[in-house]
């Protein structure tokens, strides 16, 4: 068990999944979460829904194209923390304070479950728990 790790290098040179603390999981798993619910309006504004947020028309392929690497950034800095990066946390903890400053006013519910989820994920990854883990890998 001691030998297992998530990395692609020598056993050893990152931290085993079993080893991390469950808010560094919980986090993560917050912060995929989130990219899909932050995606997911984009989604629903080019297919036509109406899921309770009003977009201007001009604005839809703005949100397409910082949608998707938003997204994608996300996710990426999610999987890397659970590889025991402490950078990822930082890049995290930076798309959390831009999430919650351009939220719209008038918030959806969809909008704001994934602010929550957001808020929820960088709250966690910053617990003593996980930096204790964070300083070890």
């Amino acid at each position: 068990m001691g030998e297992q790790s998530l990395g692609s290098g020598a056993p050893g040179n990152t931290p085993a999944v079993l080893d991390m603390p469950l808010v560094l999981r919980t986090s993560t798993a917050f912060w995929l979460a989130s990219a899909v619910t932050g995606i997911l309006p984009v989604i629903l504004e080019v297919a036509g829904f109406d899921y309770g947020q009003s977009t201007p028309k001009w604005s839809v392929p703005y949100l397409v194209v910082t949608a998707v690497p938003w997204a994608a950034l996300q996710v990426w800095a999610a999987l890397e923390l659970l590889r025991g990066a402490g950078w990822a946390r930082t890049v995290l903890t930076v798309l959390a304070a831009l999430s919650v400053l351009g939220a719209p006013l008038d918030l959806s519910g969809l909008i704001l479950a994934g602010l929550a989820l957001t808020i929820a994920g960088a709250v966690l990854m910053w617990r003593p728990a996980a930096n204790l883990f964070l300083r070890q890998g």
